[in-house]
């Protein structure tokens, strides 16, 4: 069954009718939840620090207790016993101070605020240490237009502010060399689309009619209810949805660089890539390979076997084996270092 063990226990009074506890022996006060230990001289405190009502505070008496007053007046304040009152320690609103904000010293990352210089609670006046300007005379300084929001199309100053026209035009500008590497929905239609949406691009091929007529390899965008013009410059690259491809522009012609729905077929050698759809390989035989027009044949021997089954490799059916079981997992049934 558990066992219960307890030490020495009764109000605090009773321990101080006790006496000295002995060494190494431990008491418990009941009514003041304090637990003292013995050094067969004197009792020490040991353990947390009091709390409760102030009103329940024992009588000071014993140096170093603490007493955390939790509930009811002066709650939160700590206070502790140096034997003949108790002491409170902490601080808790400016009215338990004593002294002024005047008596704190200026120092390296603090200072005091000039009250004059205070206005319902907020700082008035700011310095760079030579010039001093109230909060009125920024103020002014700001809603003056004739020395801000000045706008400057033609200046070209960080300080110069332009319109928001002259910043989107400024950004078509920049767009002619960054556009061009997005992607156009086609490069093949001669005639501009009646319903194009904003930002649409086509690259135009040639004898394009409508409005494309004449701009033969030129990148058409949809702007604004407008088709706007980009001329190519040598390496500008872009990606056309419907083929699912990129090309580049050489300097004459769009030409292929890259692209999904490359096809293999068999052949004598691996030839095509570069803009062709279709790349071909072609296989040599040899060594056991057949290779007719439309399929490679693996010639039997040697440890090899092919049926309807695959190819498969049998060296000696008991040191190396297929784990048919498993997968049909090549297995090394045994290890033999043999003998000199």
């Amino acid at each position: 069954m558990a066992q219960t063990i307890q030490v020495k226990r009764g109000t605090r009074a009773e321990l101080a009718a006790y006496g000295v506890l002995h060494a190494g022996e431990m008491g418990f006060c009941t009514d003041t939840k304090e637990v003292y230990i013995g050094d067969g001289t004197s009792n020490s405190m040991v353990g947390r620090a009091m709390s409760g009502p102030e009103a329940s505070r024992p009588a000071a008496a014993s140096a170093g207790r603490v007493y955390i007053v939790t509930s009811g007046t002066n709650s939160g304040y700590l206070y502790f016993d140096d034997g003949a009152a108790w002491r409170r320690i902490n601080a808790q609103k400016l009215s338990d101070l004593t002294g002024s904000v005047d008596d704190v010293a200026d120092g390296a990352t603090y200072a005091r605020v000039l009250k004059a210089d205070i206005t319902a609670g907020h700082v008035n006046k700011i310095s760079d240490g030579t010039n001093i300007k109230t909060a009125a005379e920024i103020k002014t300084h700001i809603d003056d237009a004739s020395k801000h929001r000045v706008i400057n199309d033609a200046g070209t100053a960080i300080t110069d502010l332009w319109s928001a026209q002259k910043i989107r035009n400024e950004i078509e500008l920049a767009k002619h060399n960054i556009e061009p590497q997005s992607s156009v929905k086609d490069q093949n239609l001669a005639v501009p689309p009646a319903s194009p949406a904003e930002g649409d691009r086509y690259i135009i091929p040639a004898a394009a009619t409508g409005v494309w007529a004449g701009k033969t390899n030129q990148i058409a965008e949809y702007q604004s209810a407008a088709w706007v013009y980009y001329t190519p410059a040598v390496g500008w690259t872009a990606y056309v949805d419907d083929e699912q491809k990129i090309y580049s522009w050489n300097g004459s012609t769009w030409v292929r660089t890259g692209g999904a729905l490359q096809t293999i077929t068999a052949g004598n050698g691996l030839t095509g890539g570069g803009q062709a759809d279709s790349v071909t390989l072609n296989i040599g035989a040899g060594y056991g390979i057949g290779v007719t027009a439309d399929a490679i044949a693996v010639t039997a021997g040697k440890g090899i076997t092919v049926d309807s089954n695959g190819v498969a490799a049998n060296v000696d059916g008991s040191s190396i084996v297929y784990d048919t079981a498993n997968g049909s997992r090549l297995m090394v049934g045994a290890i033999d270092g043999g003998t000199f």
